[in-house]
Formats: structure tokens, C-alpha cells, sequence
């Protein structure tokens, strides 16, 4: 006759009865989300942490970024821990969303370190062809 929700939260007919290893599957599901979200709300804090230094960098301190290093590669491992580098079909979009945020930030780094040399007149021949690779990928990129 009429349908409403079971122990599991989703509507069933009245004479469904999970079983006892359907409930059970159920709460593992619901524990494993539960870990999820708490681990995404972990790296969503060190995306704002590294975030906001990088909102502070101006010309004159161009360097900041790189105090974010260590941040960065805790960010990397929590990824590919919680993430399981994408293998499982539901976490291929979030690690490749995670993938792309921390390639930028590692290219950010990159630059800022390049710059920060120059800035420091540590200009030597590998700084030069770096910062010429950059400025190279930097067009193709905007392309």
C-alpha cells in the first residue's frame, strides 16, 4: 500500500525488511561518509591556510608562499590517503579536483621561487632558463 521510510532513511513498501547484513552495510557506508566529510573538512582547513598566505604575498614578499611548503606536502599525503588517488570511481573527481588545486600551488611555489632568486640578484644561467620555461608555459597555458 503505502510507502515510508525505514531504519536505512529510504522508502520502502511495508513488507521490505532489510537484513541483518544490509543494516550492517548500511551503518559502514554511513560511518565511511561520516570519515569522509570529516577528512574533507582537514583538507579544506589546509587549503584555507595555505590559501591565506597566499593572499598576504605582494611584489616585496613574493617568497611568503614557500613558508607553505610543509602545508602543502601534509595536504598531498592527506589526499592521496583519504582519496586512495582516485582509484575508487566516487573519489576520482575529488582527488582530481584535489590533483589540480595542489599543481597550482606547487607552479605558484615554483614561480615564487624563481622570482624570489631574482629578486635577490641571484640571477644565474639555470634561474634564466627557468624563468624562461615559465614565462613559455605561462603563454601556452593562457592559450
Amino acid at each position: 500500500m503505502g510507502e515510508e521510510h525505514c531504519s536505512c532513511g529510504h522508502h520502502h513498501d511495508h513488507a521490505h525488511q532489510h537484513t541483518p547484513g544490509e543494516l550492517a552495510g548500511l551503518r559502514r557506508k554511513k560511518e565511511q561518509l561520516s570519515m569522509l566529510q570529516d577528512n574533507m573538512r582537514e583538507i579544506q582547513q589546509l587549503h584555507d591556510k595555505i590559501d591565506g598566505t597566499l593572499a598576504r604575498v605582494e611584489r616585496e614578499n613574493v617568497g611568503f608562499i614557500l613558508t607553505q611548503r610543509k602545508t602543502l606536502k601534509e595536504l598531498k599525503k592527506l589526499a592521496e590517503k583519504v582519496l586512495g588517488k582516485g582509484k575508487e570511481p566516487i573519489f576520482a573527481t575529488l582527488y582530481a579536483a584535489e590533483r589540480d588545486y595542489i599543481e597550482n600551488i606547487e607552479d605558484i611555489m615554483h614561480h615564487a621561487q624563481i622570482l624570489k632568486r631574482a629578486g635577490q640578484g641571484n640571477v644565474t644561467p639555470e634561474v634564466l632558463s627557468n624563468m624562461e620555461k615559465s614565462l613559455k608555459a605561462a603563454e601556452k597555458a593562457a592559450k
